[in-house]
């Protein structure tokens, strides 16, 4: 095989890697690890996800700098808010380096979601995130059921219908 053939070959495998969706098993590695990490909120304190075992968890990874984090957040913590008593919750993991460029956008969005400081070099590092905002829908048992990359209206609407039925999964009602 000559030179040419080859880099093209090598090109069309790249990506096909690249455009693969994260397969069950990749998705349930990023789960374990998200249950397993240790970081702090915006006040210093130790947290985990175990905390909010039980519960279906949106885990948002998201930076200050980043336009459709900051237009999507506000979106997430009006679900935070309204669905808070069906046993659903916003974890917003910020990937800034200084919590004041985080706690300072929250102030300011008013948000009134969970938010942990876990920097440049946290979990979002651990699990190769190409981009933020990045979000993982956690099921109750504590499993990583469906991961998004991006905010379009398409993301956010799977991940509404995705919460939805989760928590519709104890009534035993259908998917909305």
């Amino acid at each position: 095989m000559n030179r040419k053939n080859l880099v093209s070959k090598l090109l069309v495998a790249g990506l096909l890697i690249v455009a693969t969706p994260a397969a069950a098993d990749d998705l349930s590695a990023a789960g374990r690890m998200l249950q397993n990490h240790r970081t702090e909120d915006l006040a210093g304190q130790a947290v985990s996800l175990d905390q909010y075992r039980g519960e279906v968890v949106v885990v948002n990874f998201w930076a200050s700098w980043c336009g459709p984090c900051l237009r999507e957040l506000p979106v997430l913590d009006t679900w935070n808010s309204a669905w808070r008593e069906e046993g659903f919750r916003v974890v917003a993991v910020s990937i800034d380096s200084k919590v004041d460029n985080a706690r300072r956008f929250v102030e300011s969005a008013d948000l009134g979601l969970t938010v942990w400081m876990d920097g440049p070099r946290g979990l979002a590092a651990e699990l190769d995130l190409p981009a933020v905002p990045t979000s993982f829908v956690v099921n109750r048992a504590g499993q990583a059921v469906l991961r998004i990359e991006g905010s379009s209206e398409e993301d956010l609407e799977r991940m509404h219908r995705t919460v939805r039925a989760l928590l519709r999964e104890d009534e035993g009602g259908p998917e909305s």
